[in-house]
């Protein structure tokens, strides 16, 4: 990643914070970013978060496998075929099972995450990140709950959901690959990435749209109905489903804390570009 402040950071040592805070509108500029559409500054932040799951090493009843690319092993397989063909047994029988986590639906979340660690019947835990896709377009369960009339819009966040999934089991399934796009992942260590490259950080790390906004690039979001409720988020990563100039996604951390935040932030917002200045 290259730093987008590297000039002007360089000025100052790292303990000089104060000094720096009070040379940032000497330094910086600050560039309202507008919505998509014309004279529309509003956005949205939402959340994303490092799942905890149970899982296990081997295949039990009710349980559902996570996936290596299968590029791994072979470039002969068809890596484009849908989450239904996936789920009807394609991959099967290839040794590419990192593990099986207790049930289809938190595996559908974790694919929309990204990243997350599994914890085994043993309390071993595999970190898990993401390592590719089937490249079929993503499309919002959510989204397809609404326009169905299952779910209404103001009511829509991840534990509502989950909560229909799991009421109506029979259904689930068949909606879930409305969602035709599937996720591949692999094992690491350390701390979690975004696509930047750098360490994601709880409250501060944001997934945006890359065609707006940079890598590392700093963003100051408000919300739209409290002005104190400001802060700056850094763009270190990046979200198929993160569309528009103010569209933001909070990385909010690991484990169920940081899962209730994400699964209930949704917020309209104000957004500004820091820019250096020349």
């Amino acid at each position: 990643m290259i730093h987008p402040y590297k000039k002007t950071c360089d000025k100052y040592q790292p303990t000089e914070y104060d000094k720096f805070f009070m040379d940032l509108e000497k330094n910086f500029d600050f560039q309202e970013i507008t919505g998509t559409k014309l004279n529309n500054s509003k956005g949205l932040l939402t959340g994303y978060y490092e799942p905890a799951i149970k899982a296990y090493s081997y295949p039990k009843k009710g349980s559902y496998p996570i996936y290596k690319n299968p590029k791994e092993i072979s470039d002969k397989f068809n890596h484009q075929v849908s989450r239904k063909t996936i789920n009807q047994g394609y991959l099967e029988n290839y040794n590419l099972e990192i593990a099986w986590v207790e049930n289809e639906i938190e595996a559908f979340f974790l694919h929309i995450q990204g990243s997350g660690r599994l914890i085994l019947e043993n309390d071993e835990i595999i970190k898990i990140r993401y390592a590719g896709s089937n490249k079929k377009k993503y499309s919002s369960l959510g989204r397809i709950l609404i326009n169905r009339g299952i779910l209404k819009k103001e009511e829509v966040d991840m534990h509502k959901i989950k909560e229909w999934l799991y009421k109506d089991r029979k259904r689930a399934r068949k909606f879930m690959n409305f969602n035709e796009r599937y996720i591949f992942f692999e094992e690491y260590s350390g701390e979690i990435k975004g696509s930047a490259g750098v360490n994601l950080v709880p409250n501060i790390s944001i997934a945006v749209d890359k065609r707006f906004i940079k890598k590392g690039e700093a963003i100051i979001i408000q919300s739209m109905y409290d002005i104190n409720d400001i802060f700056v988020g850094v763009a270190h990563d990046e979200g198929i489903a993160i569309k528009g100039k103010s569209r933001i996604d909070l990385f909010t951390g690991f484990g169920h804390k940081s899962e209730n935040k994400a699964a209930l932030l949704k917020k309209k917002i104000f957004t500004w570009k820091v820019i250096q200045k020349k």
